[in-house]
């Protein structure tokens, strides 16, 4: 048996190149990475850390990723935004600033009010552990605010220097760039967030 190098056909190679760029395109539609530039989130994220998000709830209109209700059961949502999912957006609808990243606390309709240092949803205290005991005092406007359809209430993890939700309000959906699925560098901290 002779041992020889595999060749391939120019149709073969064109066709191996398509599909390599079909998969590169399908990944940069879906997925995007990004490095930390702040400290808002500590201690569950830290500056110099890149993370992978993904895309594709942001990249679907509201009417379809609405939630289905299963018969008396949970609501079946695997589109939407979850409480305490970690999100990457824009302050603004400009994409040339910066983006940020923090955590998904009010969704889309719930009644938000910051007092006695705590998160309140419609009328509860919201149970946050990943706060590691910061306290959430109010920056701006302290009155309770309903979120509109499409609206979420971001805040960072380390509430005493994040800029968030509570400076510059809920965040409309279509300014979401996904959610926060891997941080993969560096390696000895590589973590998965469902």
């Amino acid at each position: 048996m002779k041992k020889g190098r595999l060749s391939l056909t120019p149709i073969e190679l064109f066709r191996t190149l398509i599909e390599v760029f079909l998969a590169f395109l399908l990944f940069s539609v879906l997925l995007g990475h990004f490095e930390i530039l702040q400290n808002s989130m500590e201690p569950n994220f830290h500056e110099g850390q890149r993370i992978l998000v993904w895309k594709l709830k942001s990249l679907l209109p509201p009417q379809i990723a609405k939630p289905a209700l299963a018969a008396n059961g949970p609501q079946q949502d695997l589109l939407t935004l979850k409480r305490g999912q970690v999100v990457v957006f824009y302050e603004t609808a400009d994409p040339k600033l910066n983006p940020l990243i923090k955590r998904v606390v009010g969704l889309p309709g719930e009644t938000i009010d910051l007092y006695q240092d705590k998160v309140w949803i419609n009328g509860n205290i919201l149970g946050e552990p990943y706060l590691a005991g910061f306290s959430t005092s109010c920056s701006v406007s302290c009155k309770p605010l309903t979120l509109g359809p499409n609206d979420y209430f971001l805040l960072g993890d380390n509430r005493p220097v994040s800029r968030d939700s509570r400076s510059f309000g809920p965040i409309p959906v279509n300014q979401i760039v996904g959610q926060v699925i891997l941080r993969y560098w560096p390696f000895d901290q590589i973590a998965f967030y469902p």
